[in-house]
C-alpha cells in the first residue's frame, strides 16, 4: 500500500494519485532517472488520442473491476454519469450504482461525456465532491477533452477510459 502524503490514507500499490485527496503520490527516496535517446520519439506525442470518430467505441472500467460499459457514440451523444435515484427510480446512462458509488460520493446526476465534432468531452455537473480528470479537479460546466488512457474520480470512484476501434 501507498500512504498519502496529505491525508495519510492508503492508495494501492502503482497509484499515481491520491484516490481520497486527489494529492500526487511520491515515492519516498526516489530520483529523477536519466533518460535514454529511444524514450522519446520526435514528433509523436506520448500520450493517448484525443480523436473520436465514428469508428469507435468508448469503454470505461472502474479501477478496481473488470467488468467494461462500452458505449457507441455518434456526433452530439452524450452520456450522463451518476447513481440511480431511489426515490424516483430514475438511472442515468451509465449507472454506478454496482461500485458503491453512494458509498463513494457520487451524485445521481455527477457528470456529462458529449461527443463534439471528433473529440469527447467530459464535464463536472457542479457536483459537491467533484471530477477529476488525471488528478486535477475540473470546473463546473466546464468541457475538458478526453484522451485514450485518461483516469477519470468522480467523489472516490476511479474509472479507466480507453478508446476501441470497432
Amino acid at each position: 500500500m501507498n500512504k498519502c502524503p496529505n491525508c495519510e490514507r492508503e492508495n494501492r500499490v502503482g497509484d499515481k494519485i491520491c484516490v481520497y485527496c486527489g494529492t500526487p503520490l511520491t515515492l519516498e527516496g526516489a530520483s529523477t532517472r536519466a533518460l535514454e535517446d529511444t524514450d522519446y520519439e520526435e514528433g509523436r506525442p506520448q500520450w493517448g488520442t484525443a480523436r473520436f470518430n465514428s469508428r469507435m467505441r468508448l469503454i470505461i472500467n472502474e479501477r478496481d473491476s473488470k467488468d467494461q460499459h462500452v458505449f457507441y457514440l455518434d456526433e452530439s451523444d452524450e452520456l450522463m454519469l451518476g447513481r440511480l435515484d431511489p426515490d424516483t427510480g430514475e438511472a442515468p446512462d451509465i449507472d454506478l450504482s454496482p461500485y458503491r458509488a453512494a458509498e463513494k460520493g457520487v451524485s445521481r446526476r455527477h457528470a456529462m461525456i458529449a461527443r463534439r465534432e471528433t473529440a469527447l468531452n467530459i464535464i463536472d455537473l457542479g457536483t459537491p465532491n467533484g471530477t477529476f480528470l488525471n488528478g486535477m479537479r475540473l470546473v463546473a460546466n466546464q468541457p475538458r477533452v478526453l484522451r485514450d488512457g485518461d483516469e477519470v474520480r468522480l467523489g472516490h470512484l476511479v474509472l479507466r477510459i480507453s478508446f476501441g476501434r470497432v
